[in-house]
């Protein structure tokens, strides 16, 4: 099983609430995916770091990514994990578009990955990318336990400082 809690999910939300109605944009971010003690895997610690955003694409900064990979990564010791890749479509449905297909690639060098897309109306598409020993990807269920929408004025001021539109 793969599976959310509902404070996660509704940062994932937050952020894409505010993204919208802020810039009209879209807007990405990390999180994990650890394996719990039952075989399951969760999707928590959800971020957003410093990124340029549009109405149709998102593109985290590869410093800030950098950066995070080396934290986390330090963070989670021995833990099981991997990172989940997310981002929004606001008002589109959730679906996965080539410059999503270009972004799960990127994570190839590992066994396996997780990639998210979310809309507005809380629409995802979840994938679980297994790269070795032969690719597949598979859509599957993501488990959102007790999901509401919730942006928090700390998320909202994230979004202003990490964001920008490239619009001056």
């Amino acid at each position: 099983m793969f599976y959310i809690k509902q404070k996660n999910w509704d940062r994932i939300l937050g952020y894409a609430e505010e993204a919208y109605n802020e810039h009209k944009s879209e807007i990405g971010g990390m999180s994990v995916m650890v394996e719990d003690k039952n075989g399951d895997w969760e999707l928590k610690d959800v971020v957003i770091l410093k990124q340029e955003i549009s109405s149709g694409n998102t593109v985290l900064q590869q410093e800030a990514l950098s950066i995070y990979y080396s934290k986390v990564g330090k963070k989670m010791g021995n833990t099981n994990f991997r990172f989940c890749w997310w981002h929004s479509h606001h008002t589109m449905s959730a679906f996965w578009s080539t410059t999503d297909i270009t972004a799960i690639d990127e994570f190839n060098e590992g066994d396996f990955s997780f990639a998210l897309v979310v809309n507005l109306k809380g629409e995802y598409k979840f994938r679980v990318s297994v790269w070795k020993p032969v690719e597949v990807h598979q859509d599957i269920d993501l488990e959102i336990i007790d999901q509401k929408n919730k942006c928090t004025k700390k998320m909202k001021s994230e979004v202003e400082d990490l964001c920008s539109t490239g619009v001056s």
